[in-house]
């Protein structure tokens, strides 16, 4: 709107004109364009809109839709942070925050375990230690992440993780992308105090294409909720007690189903699960249904003539 102002002779004369606005449309069913609109603002692409559709809602399905939460600070290293109380743990905050906590059974698609007992961090004031993975944040919490008690402690698990853990990195098929060689590195000791045998536990298949090396496995049970929560596959689980306890089917004769295998070693942060042999299967697999195939059409051909 423009507006002018005439004082000749003291006569006040005021116009206005109103200015022409443009307004976005999308080419497909012609709705106008609101940039502020998460899913506007993926553009016109029928694809994008469906995506950002999808993810809109995938948000609001996990909870993370935290607009209208209530929030509260704590403190980390005495720094304030902004939480959401009861609704996060701590390490969740610490990983937004991007202060560096080792972890290894803690994934975001997982239900929260704590077996490793690694992302340890001490109360301020206490000389308590927590699961930053299985402890809610709360108002006023003031916690420090890298004390030396904390440090003690991180050292003393990562030795305890190595007791039967076999020195065989440079023959592993994990070697230079392993979460314990990088937690070892940083967290770990270079003089181990164990020097007693290491257990050794014989290998198995747990299907046709995934070889599981029980020697490198540290009980995060990653494979094991994996399969549970997100496969519906209960075959697989931790047996024994103690020293005893190890990865493995209930039974014998179970099997998990191949159609999970990679996901399963994807997740697993250190070299147990190895799909080395999952192409060559593949390949003679294959070649079966080809030679099964050429001969039902001969047996066809034959049969038409």
């Amino acid at each position: 709107m423009k507006r002018f102002v005439n004082l000749l002779g003291g006569v006040r004369r005021t116009t206005s004109t109103a200015l022409p606005v443009l307004h976005r449309t999308f080419s497909s069913d012609g709705s106008r364009y609101d940039p502020s609109n998460d899913l506007h603002a993926a553009g016109g692409s029928t694809h994008l809109h469906k995506a950002a559709l999808d993810i809109t809602v995938e948000n609001l399905a996990a909870g993370q839709y935290h607009e209208h939460k209530p929030r509260a600070m704590m403190f980390v290293n005495k720094r304030p942070v902004e939480i959401i109380p009861h609704e996060e743990n701590l390490l969740e905050v610490l990983e937004r925050e991007g202060v560096r906590v080792p972890k290894f059974c803690y994934h975001p698609i997982l239900s929260v375990a704590g077996n490793c007992r690694m992302c340890l961090v001490q109360v301020d004031g206490t000389s308590n230690l927590v699961v930053a993975c299985a402890t809610a944040v709360m108002p006023g919490m003031s916690i420090t992440t890298d004390s030396r008690l904390v440090r003690d402690a991180r050292e003393g698990n990562v030795e305890l993780i190595l007791v039967n853990h076999p020195n065989d990195c440079p023959i592993c098929e994990q070697a230079t992308n392993c979460d314990l060689q990088n937690i070892s590195m940083n967290y770990g000791t270079d003089i181990p105090r164990y020097k007693e045998d290491k257990r050794a536990v014989e290998d198995f298949y747990f299907d046709p294409q995934t070889r599981v090396v029980l020697n490198r496995c540290i009980h995060c049970t990653r494979c094991v909720r994996y399969l549970n929560e997100h496969a519906q596959d209960f075959n697989l689980g931790m047996i024994g007690r103690g020293g005893l306890s190890e990865i493995s089917t209930f039974l014998d004769e179970l099997e998990v189903k191949t159609d999970n295998n990679m996901p399963v070693s994807q997740l697993c942060p250190v070299g147990k699960l190895n799909v080395q042999e999952a192409e060559e299967n593949n390949a003679i697999l294959e070649e079966l249904e080809r030679m099964m195939s050429a001969k039902t059409e001969t047996v066809a051909a034959e049969a038409s003539a």
